[in-house]
């Protein structure tokens, strides 16, 4: 019994100490989020809502500074676009894509979508939509998220890229 209680406290040990260590990257501090009004619209701009009902940006924060844990998997987590619709949104401006990358940069994770991201900016210089959109489409058409393509095609505006002078 001893054993599973060092193990429950080291795990609540790590939760905190991992939650310190995104609300520092992110810039902000516990007391920054009491602002939230928890009115959710953050949730009802986000644009991973197509692939999930549970991207819910207001909860995540309420989780994080909380001290509970929140998944690796989280919908989030994985697929937030940083498209800060939800910071244009918010009433108070808080900027939760900054959050949510320094929770995936102190977990080291990248999604598909910063992959492709980043490839498209060395090569073009600049974000190029469909080439994002090719490169992640063999992890979606995996994940089962194929069948969201007609909703992001309001997003995405394909044209031919211009380089940047000098790439």
């Amino acid at each position: 019994m001893q054993q599973t209680d060092n193990n429950i406290e080291h795990t609540i040990f790590n939760i905190e100490h991992l939650n310190k260590k995104i609300i520092g990257m992110s810039g902000y501090k516990r007391e920054d989020f009491s602002v939230c009004l928890g009115c959710k619209i953050c949730a009802s701009v986000c644009t991973v809502n197509d692939l999930s009902i549970d991207a819910n940006p207001q909860e995540l924060l309420s989780s994080l500074f909380l001290g509970r844990t929140v998944e690796k998997n989280h919908p989030l987590v994985l697929f937030c676009t940083n498209c800060y619709r939800c910071t244009h949104n918010c009433p108070w401006g808080i900027r939760i894509p900054e959050i949510i990358r320094a929770f995936r940069e102190t977990l080291g994770i990248e999604s598909q979508f910063e992959k492709a991201f980043k490839g498209a900016v060395k090569i073009w210089g600049r974000v190029y939509e469909p080439y994002v959109f090719l490169k992640s489409a063999t992890y979606m058409l995996k994940e089962g998220y194929i069948r969201y393509v007609p909703k992001w095609f309001e997003y995405i505006s394909f044209h031919l890229p211009y380089k940047i002078k000098g790439r």
